[in-house]
């Protein structure tokens, strides 16, 4: 056993998920940790020199990521793959990530949630009700549109024309969203347009703290992000739902945090499992609140799940119904003190092949 690899071991042994190290020429396994031995059903004896590929089939795509890896030295993720382990009745829904280390390629295997599997259903459920509810909504907004236009004739600040130029502008928002409701995801959606990320959240957080003034915003944005191609006042809802969330957990009166980054290496697969694009656009929404029970975190974007009381469980599925509609995805990460959403979208004609 090498210096390198002694080193390592003790670190991951213990790691509640399936790891594997790969010789970096050959792909054959040097080492595999006691939740691969669990998950494969088979000893370390058995799994060392076998490659990984043989212990559970993949795409071929899938597949090349470890050379990828070992080419590039920097760590790719593909998310959503399926999985098949032993029988083909066996499939598994997994993200994989393969990256350099001093000793080889190190493989890990992390099983996604289990709504991720059939994540449409979410989708469905909001499309259904957006049906139901889109003609009883429209008729209300135009009444609210009517009386802000009038107010606005008796306002004399330019502060409280402000906000009832943002009122009209909110409203014609949502209608535009309602239009869209029954077809936002579907692969005949038109999602086309070119967005700036940082304008939707600066959109977002006006909206948001001109009804909550003392709530504090901070701002961390890649000014060198390219725009992401697909629909804005969709994007504007999805995080305007992410950051009310934030707000809520904060008591209407902390800090929340807005930053987009590059984030290399993440890949989520087409509808139609035939590809995967690159999502290299990361939005986090991050609060300081009391964080989200781990049991509950792989249940929060199902339709009609909540961890509010007097809550309608729909925010969340709609800002997974509009991350799947862009072909991204949208993660959670949560402790006490620190909750973050991950919004990963892709950049038009962006490659890392």
């Amino acid at each position: 056993m090498s210096e390198a690899l002694s080193h390592i071991i003790p670190l991951t042994e213990d790691w509640p998920f399936p790891l594997c190290l790969l010789d970096r020429g050959s792909d054959k396994i040097l080492w595999v940790n006691q939740a691969m031995q669990e998950w494969s059903g088979m000893s370390s004896r058995r799994l060392i020199g076998k490659c990984p590929w043989d212990v559970f089939s993949v795409d071929e795509d899938v597949a090349a990521m470890t050379k990828k890896c070992a080419d590039s030295q920097s760590a790719i993720t593909i998310r959503d793959c399926e999985i098949k382990l032993g029988t083909p009745a066996n499939l598994q829904i997994c993200h994989l990530t393969a990256y350099p280390t001093e000793a080889g390629i190190g493989l890990s295997v992390l099983f996604t949630r289990p709504q991720n599997k059939d994540s449409s259903l979410g989708g469905q459920v909001v499309s259904g009700m957006g049906r139901m509810i889109a003609h009883e909504l429209k008729n209300p907004l135009a009444g609210i549109k009517g009386a802000a236009q009038l107010l606005r004739d008796d306002v004399s600040t330019q502060e409280g024309r402000s906000l009832i130029d943002l009122i009209s502008s909110e409203i014609d928002r949502v209608r535009r969203l309602l239009d869209r409701m029954e077809t936002l995801g579907d692969d005949n959606a038109e999602m086309n347009e070119r967005v700036n990320i940082h304008e939707v959240l600066r959109q977002a957080r006006r909206v948001i703290q001109s009804a909550h003034p003392s709530l504090s915003f901070t701002e961390r944005y890649d000014p060198s992000l390219p725009e992401t191609i697909g629909h804005g006042d969709s994007l504007i809802q999805a995080i305007l739902n992410l950051i009310k969330n934030a707000s809520e957990a904060v008591d209407n009166k902390g800090e929340i945090i807005l930053e987009t980054s590059f984030r290399a290496g993440v890949k989520g697969r087409e509808k139609d499992g035939q590809y995967a694009r690159y999502l290299p656009i990361e939005v986090r929404i991050i609060d300081n609140g009391i964080g989200i029970a781990s049991d509950q975190q792989s249940q929060i974007f199902q339709p009609f799940v909540t961890t509010k009381s007097g809550g309608q469980g729909l925010g969340l599925a709609l800002v997974s119904k509009v991350a799947q509609a862009h072909g991204g995805a949208v993660e959670v990460t949560s402790r006490p003190g620190q909750t973050v959403f991950s919004l990963l979208l892709p950049a038009p004609q962006f490659s890392q092949d």
